[in-house]
């Protein structure tokens, strides 16, 4: 027989049984659904693109072994993917074919450089070198150009800046607007003490790129100080705080020496940096006085060009035949 029993009829005690079970099945219930929607939504992790292209080009390669442009692409996946190992096989399979000799010696030579086997690498990339330099591109080659510039980096690396200026220079020869290479020659000239030299190849580079880059302005304090030109030295200082991040640091030391021998470069970095804080009248002044004291300063012209003309720090002239007081 069915029976129903009524909640007033209970006890607390067992009153208090009964709502515990039924707060139990609730959370059993919960935690069910929540399984079962989990369960029902799930679906399995996606491979990441690179890994489903590098699956895909190992089977190409299985499939078609003679196929150098499936190897190679392969070959430089691993090398994306700092396999450098697995990167030289592919690579000394393609130069034991005898085809694409200059892209698969090239692509070694990075992967020598994962493995920090800097002579091997500087060998590649010396045979790129003479393997490029004879073709009728070889003014605007970007792979030549970027052989010469590995090469000096190697060169850097293994303390031999005299052997590292000579190939920047041909790297330079190629694209002039290579920013990095303009930095690493004028760490190079710092080194062999040509400060002269270094001034201006910095002084390229961070043309290319005034904010956001500090190791330009950096190297230029070393040679600055080096060169005893305190003042310069200080500009450089400044400029690595802005170019850090650091405004706050640069704007004191800008200010202080704005009107000495680094009046002009002060006066630039000090535009710069209201600028970058979005004063474009107070970096719009700054430009117009690096112009006032030289008015070919291109790196105040294009400042100003950026921020505008700002207030005109002289009153407007009348016009001729006008009363000096102007018209009702």
């Amino acid at each position: 027989m069915f029976r129903v029993t009524s909640l007033a009829s209970l006890d607390e005690k067992r009153l208090n049984r009964w709502i515990k079970r039924v707060l139990l099945l609730l959370v059993v219930g919960t935690i069910a659904f929540a399984a079962f929607y989990a369960v029902d939504r799930w679906r399995p992790a996606t491979t990441p693109i690179v890994d489903q292209r590098l699956a895909a080009l190992e089977q190409a390669v299985r499939d078609k072994p003679d196929d150098v442009a499936s190897r190679g692409q392969l070959a430089d996946t691993y090398v994306a993917k700092g396999r450098f190992d697995d990167a030289l096989v592919q690579y000394d399979a393609i130069l034991a074919s005898g085809r694409d000799v200059e892209l698969a010696t090239y692509g070694r030579a990075g992967a020598y450089m994962g493995l920090k086997r800097l002579d091997d690498a500087a060998k590649d990339y010396g045979a790129v070198v003479d393997i490029a330099k004879g073709g009728e591109m070889a003014n605007v080659d970007p792979m030549l150009e970027a052989a010469y510039y590995s090469l000096g980096s190697i060169a850097m690396q293994q303390a031999k800046p005299a052997d590292a200026i000579p190939v920047l220079e041909k790297a330079l020869a190629i694209k002039r607007s290579d920013a990095d290479a303009l930095y690493l020659v004028g760490t190079a000239y710092v080194a062999a003490g040509e400060t002269d030299k270094a001034e201006t190849a910095l002084r390229a580079a961070v043309a290319f790129v005034p904010i956001g880059w500090s190791e330009p302005y950096t190297a230029l304090a070393e040679g600055f100080t080096k060169a005893g030109k305190t003042a310069m030295a200080e500009w450089a200082g400044a400029m690595v705080d802005l170019a850090s991040g650091k405004p706050d640091l640069a704007e004191p030391r800008l200010l202080a020496i704005a009107d000495g021998d680094a009046a002009v470069d002060a006066a630039v970095g000090l535009g710069l940096l209201y600028e970058t804080k979005g004063d474009t009248g107070k970096a719009a002044v700054w430009y117009r006085k690096a112009l006032a004291k030289s008015p070919d300063n291109v790196s105040a012209r294009l400042g100003l060009g950026r921020v505008g003309p700002g207030p005109s720090p002289l009153p407007a002239l009348p016009m001729p035949g006008a009363p000096a007081g102007g018209t009702n």
